[in-house]
């Protein structure tokens, strides 16, 4: 049972990073085009 939370706490890390990644990128882009459906279609999932 204790080899499932480093597991499970890498892949939550890995996933967080993930997001906070997508979020960075899509402000970025907002700042610098200001254009909010444009920043949304190259930032898609």
């Amino acid at each position: 049972m204790n080899k499932v939370y480093p597991v499970f706490i890498v892949a939550l890390i890995l996933v967080l990073g993930f997001l906070a990644f997508k979020i960075m990128s899509f402000l970025g882009c907002y700042v610098r085009i200001e254009d909010f459906d444009q920043c949304w279609k190259l930032n898609a999932w």
